[in-house]
């Protein structure tokens, strides 16, 4: 019976160890999948994952080369403006005085604000952006960060207008982002392109979402705090997911390589997506809950201000003031009842002589 038991024990110990050397095999396998080559990936399978630097230098050595000198030079010139300024850089959250203005307007409290020395774009009416042909490439942001109180916030772009040869970019991006760039060139950003791509911080390679973009399609962008998930849509029909782990503040961003017009909302009107409409994942409610201010010359049933036409609860309680009373001085000429003389004729009817002294005389007494 002893050795029976010797023998399991000697079973179990065997099984034991080739179950320790498997995992550890294991282990080893899963950390080369994902960390091979000197490269760290951020998530499981997450495209554009790989950000660190290593990385960024083999991309340089391998794509750099086929470019011309002034996307070279651009490129150059959007490393070290993102090298300069991190995303952390600046205080971007929501502030109380940004969340008051989102009570109050709702929605209405995204607009594009473009940069005045770099952007080759207009915006009218908050949401509309037209780019007109200026020095290459051109983003604009908005002023808000997309929320991250929910789980799922979702807008839409419209392209309005665009020839064939000009590239529009629709998706997101920290701030503060090379704007000279299209978004999801660089760091911490990704973006639907009108070629039928995405990039997430690649400025040489993309990888294929979607059909093309002609004028007339949709291009939505969801976005899961949570998890830093962004999946897009097209003309309603999601897509994809294309990257994860995006926790940070992202702002909306369109970009263009030329003249073209994009329409945005943010939920002020109703989405292509049906299931956002559904689930209500705008940026903000339509309408504002917090009552604004009211209105210049509207008194009543005011509780900041008085109605002017009688005096207030604090002058009834006051003394009067020990000083002589003070009376607003009439000057209205109701009250003069003599009309002035005529000046085109000397008084009493007399013809009047320039070489007579008596009338010269009158005449100046008259007056």
């Amino acid at each position: 019976m002893s050795s029976l038991n010797a023998v399991a024990v000697a079973l179990l110990a065997a099984l034991g160890g080739v179950f320790l050397i498997g995992a550890m095999i294991l282990a080893a396998f899963v950390f080369l999948s994902y960390s091979g080559g000197g490269r760290i990936r951020l998530g499981l399978g997450a495209a554009g994952s790989y950000d660190d630097e290593q990385q960024q230098l083999l991309d340089e050595r391998q794509y750099l080369g086929a470019l011309d000198q002034n996307a070279r030079a651009a490129y150059y010139r959007a490393r070290a403006f993102v090298d300069t300024h991190p995303p952390d850089e600046h205080f971007t959250e929501i502030s109380l005085a940004q969340h008051l203005a989102i009570q109050e307007k709702g929605v209405a409290a995204w607009e594009f604000v473009p940069e005045p020395e770099t952007a080759a774009c207009f915006v009218q009416a908050r949401t509309e952006i037209a780019f007109y042909d200026g020095d290459g490439e051109c983003s604009v942001q908005t002023n808000l960060p997309v929320p991250r109180t929910n789980d799922v916030y979702y807008w839409e772009a419209k392209v309005f207008e665009k020839p064939e040869a000009v590239t529009v970019a629709v998706g997101v991006a920290s701030k503060p982002y090379p704007l000279f760039r299209l978004p999801g060139w660089h760091k911490h950003s990704v973006a639907y392109l009108s070629d039928g791509v995405y990039r997430h911080n690649q400025p040489f390679t993309s990888q294929p979402v979607g059909p093309l973009l002609f004028e007339g399609d949709v291009v939505g962008v969801g976005y899961k705090p949570r998890s830093g998930t962004i999946f897009f849509t097209r003309n309603g029909k999601k897509l994809q997911d294309v990257t994860q782990n995006m926790k940070m503040n992202l702002f909306p961003t369109i970009g263009a390589t030329g003249p073209c017009s994009v329409h945005v909302n943010f939920g002020q009107m109703g989405f292509v997506f049906i299931e956002a409409n559904v689930k209500k994942w705008g940026l903000a409610p339509m309408v504002g809950t917090l009552a604004p201010p009211p209105a210049y010359g509207l008194f009543d049933s005011s509780i900041l201000l008085e109605s002017g036409t009688g005096p207030s609860e604090l002058q009834r309680y006051l003394p009067p003031s020990p000083g002589p009373v003070h009376r607003s001085a009439d000057i209205s000429l109701a009250y003069i009842s003599t009309s002035p003389p005529a000046y085109s004729s000397p008084p009493n009817n007399q013809q009047y002589d320039p070489n007579n002294q008596q009338h010269d005389y009158e005449r100046r007494t008259s007056t």
